[in-house]
């Protein structure tokens, strides 16, 4: 399963979904043609994407099923408009500022499905901080990179452990094998900073070191968890 495919799978079937920044338009097309929405609200900030996605849903014939509009994040619905959110292709810190700015829109939906490009465990701090809960995570990897896709509902949720910021506690609980390699990878990446760092006697590095090797600690004991 790709990236694209996944975050379609983790959307409820529903009435109307909003693809915020829609790009090309593909997940928009994946929804439609299995009818897992009825109707799209497909936007983008830019007029140059959402010409390409007016076109290319016009060629796949579901241009009649589609709402196409331009504008930044969540401004541009109305608060009760959509059931599902779908925010992909960003980094976590801009998905949370786009949350954070259209709150009640947000709180409003059944479902956010959400794909940060980067900064996963700045989404995942805001989503606990804010009124959500990360009902449930899958991992991809395309082309060597590890891609994270959340399904947050609205609800409160007890505060977690900071290490599960970083690393998703769905995957680790369900023994995800993609997640078991992405988490020996980390520890090797930290592991190579810190023989590296070791080379060189200077003690203003040894509190990075201690940090490192407290992660790592961390991490061999969610791989066993």
């Amino acid at each position: 399963m790709n990236r694209l495919e996944c975050i379609k799978s983790m959307c409820i079937k529903c009435g109307i979904a909003a693809d915020i920044g829609t790009d090309h338009g593909y997940v928009a097309e994946m929804l439609l043609k299995d009818d897992t929405c009825e109707r799209v609200i497909a936007t983008d900030l830019n007029e140059g994407p959402l010409k390409r996605a007016t076109e290319y849903l016009t060629g796949s014939g579901l241009a009649n099923r589609c709402d196409f509009r331009l504008g930044s994040g969540l401004e541009v619905l109305g608060e009760d408009e959509a059931e599902v959110l779908i925010i992909a292709g960003m980094g976590g810190d801009l998905i949370s500022g786009i949350l954070e700015t259209s709150k009640n829109t947000a709180l409003n939906a059944r479902e956010l499905v959400l794909q940060p490009m980067s900064a996963v465990e700045v989404l995942r701090k805001y989503l606990y901080e804010n009124g959500f809960i990360i009902a449930d995570e899958k991992i991809v990897k395309e082309y060597n990179h590890y891609y994270f896709i959340l399904k947050a509902i609205p609800g409160n949720s007890q505060k977690p452990d900071e290490i599960f910021y970083e690393f998703s506690r769905h995957l680790i609980e369900k023994k995800d094998p993609l997640m078991q390699e992405y988490l020996k990878k980390v520890l090797k990446i930290n592991e190579n900073i810190i023989a590296s760092i070791e080379k060189n006697s200077n003690e203003e590095y040894n509190e990075k070191i201690n940090e490192l090797k407290d992660k790592n600690n961390k991490i061999r004991e969610l791989m066993s968890y």
